[in-house]
């Protein structure tokens, strides 16, 4: 079947595409809109509309909801996309230069008996942990001996799931270093 300029015109009006998205989804299903509209949603072309929603070929109103690919997300400000999550370019660079900014300002910190002895930013930690593995795992497990204590701070330090993982390394550090001890 042969599709019309006017079938993709329509077509693009209530898709919300251009006229050239909504020839060609046309001609690839073969003049069937519905199939076309169902294409052009899949993809990410098509606006969602405010309330939400998608499209379905079930009349019945109790029809199951689409799948998980299928839920408009929202973009940055605030307009939604069928499943297809927008970043620009900006929005990268700005969460990039955020990360970057609460890495330099956690820092692992170095206590012995109660007293702060030093810091290192944590770039500066995963450079050295990146190309001096041994020798940074040896330096803080003599640390370790010796009666140093290690502590994370800052906003990359304060959630739950990072003071989890960091005490069940210290109980088990204090285990190795009790079972040393008695030996």
């Amino acid at each position: 079947m042969s599709v019309t300029v006017e079938q993709a015109r329509r077509l693009s009006e209530a898709a919300g595409v251009d006229v050239i998205a909504a020839l060609s989804a046309l001609e690839r299903h073969n003049g069937d809109a519905l199939e076309a509209m169902l294409e052009l949603e899949r993809m990410g072309l098509t606006p969602v509309p405010p309330g939400g929603g998608f499209y379905s070929t079930r009349s019945s109103p109790g029809c199951p909801p689409p799948p998980p690919g299928a839920v408009p997300s929202k973009d940055a400000d605030g307009t939604q996309r069928g499943g297809v999550r927008i970043l620009s370019w900006s929005d990268l660079k700005e969460g990039l230069k955020e990360l970057f900014q609460k890495c330099l300002i956690t820092r692992l910190e170095v206590w012995q008996k109660g007293r702060h002895g030093a810091s290192v930013p944590l770039p500066i930690l995963v450079v050295l942990v990146l190309f001096f593995p041994w020798t940074i795992v040896v330096v803080l497990g003599v640390g370790l001996l010796l009666g140093f204590r290690y502590r994370l701070s800052g906003p990359m330090a304060e959630g739950d799931e990072v003071r989890g993982v960091l005490s069940s390394l210290r109980e088990t550090f204090d285990r190795f270093l009790t079972w040393l001890r008695r030996s």
